[in-house]
């Protein structure tokens, strides 16, 4: 329901990764309706080449097989997915992830567009980030087919609040984080955009976020505002709580 945010952020330094990896969390948006949800993923980590051993290693190459889950109550998902990091800082990933809605959204007519069943995404990703000194640059770029469960009705993409060609559509996503990252702290500035290819409706968003860590656990709050061509322009409120019970060999 709720991943506009963000590719990660725990960056994994103040623990000892692990082959094995796990972790959890609760997130949640005002706008354009109030709603969390609960999530949790767990994965694999083959280094390839180089090594991992202290937080300012960097030279080594990754493989990481992952599924993880996610439920709103009314809204339920699960994906497998494939990261393969060619050196720690640049990033591919392909993926499915099913996911099943029972909710009729009140930010769309269900009469006319297809808010129940279940949609399947198949989609791949490229991700990067670099950092100098506190400052961090995170961005990515996704392919996205999704399938919904009838081809007469418009697709309902609750996630962005934007709605696609009956069927089968193509969507893309870009997202861009710009943060300073101090201590346990960090203060960034986060800008997506999603557009589907054929209906050619877009969200647009930009985003401001601080995030707190505390031992295994990071608390973030966003504030921002976001417009498509189904929302007008509005401000949202997004919080997280997230855990990392194994930490990760990656980066992001």
């Amino acid at each position: 329901m709720i991943y506009f945010l963000l590719l990660m952020t725990t960056l994994n330094s103040w623990a000892t990764p692990t082959k094995f990896d796990f972790n959890a969390g609760v997130q949640g948006r005002t706008l354009p309706s109030l709603g969390a949800e609960v999530y949790a993923e767990s994965g694999y980590n083959f280094v390839f080449w180089g090594k991992k051993e202290a937080p300012k290693d960097i030279l080594y190459g990754l493989i990481r097989p992952s599924i993880g889950v996610s439920s709103s109550g009314v809204i339920n998902a699960a994906k497998a997915e494939l990261e393969f990091f060619p050196i720690s800082i640049l990033g591919f990933a392909a993926g499915r992830q099913y996911m099943n809605s029972n909710f009729e959204f009140p930010f769309f007519n269900c009469q006319e567009v297809n808010c129940k069943g279940e949609y399947v995404r198949n989609y791949i990703e490229s991700k990067m980030v670099l950092g100098h000194k506190g400052f961090v640059i995170m961005g990515n770029y996704k392919i996205d087919t999704l399938r919904s469960p009838n081809s007469e009705l418009l697709m309902a993409d609750w996630r962005n609040v934007i709605i696609g060609e009956p069927g089968e559509e193509v969507q893309i996503e870009k997202k861009l984080l710009l943060a300073y990252i101090f201590s346990h702290k960090m203060f960034g500035v986060l800008f997506e955009n999603v557009q589907f290819l054929g209906s050619r409706e877009r969200k647009e968003s930009f985003t401001s976020v601080y995030q707190v860590r505390q031992d295994d656990t990071s608390y973030m709050l966003g504030v921002g505002g976001f417009h498509t061509d189904q929302q007008p322009m509005g401000l949202q409120i997004y919080f997280r709580i997230h855990h990392v019970a194994l930490p990760s060999l990656k980066l992001f």
